[in-house]
Formats: structure tokens, C-alpha cells, sequence
């Protein structure tokens, strides 16, 4: 599976405290697992996939930031 796309940052403040997901890996699961009842020509638009039927999915770790400590 060739993986070409770009990650989108993207930053969440909760209060005081901001969220930065952090990409952590890539890989790819079968599409029909993934959607289940949901025919593939709907979901096939935002989440192509490839000959095994397999999209790319990712792993994110979330950092929790505060003005006084990272947890």
C-alpha cells in the first residue's frame, strides 16, 4: 500500500489545556471490516481502497499540554 497522503495538524484547546495528536503509524485493514453494512461505493469516495480491499488507516498518541507540565 502506497501512502502519498499529507496529515492534517490539527490542534484542540479544552480549557486551560491543549491537545496535539501526534501520528504514531500507518496501515491498512480490510475496508468491508472497517464499514460493515455500508455499501463500498460509499465509502470507497473519501477512503480508497486498494487491490486487497485494504484503506489506509492511522495511529495517533494524543500530548496533553498545560502551561505548568506535560502529562
Amino acid at each position: 500500500m502506497k501512502i502519498d497522503q499529507k496529515v492534517k495538524k490539527i490542534n484542540l484547546k479544552v480549557g486551560p489545556y491543549e491537545i496535539i495528536p501526534l501520528l504514531t503509524g500507518q496501515f491498512g485493514l480490510d475496508g468491508g471490516a472497517m464499514f460493515g453494512t455500508v455499501p463500498k461505493v460509499l465509502w470507497e469516495r473519501t477512503n480508497p481502497a486498494d487491490a486487497s480491499n485494504r484503506i489506509l488507516m492511522e495511529a495517533r498518541a494524543l500530548l496533553l499540554k498545560s502551561l505548568v507540565r506535560i502529562f
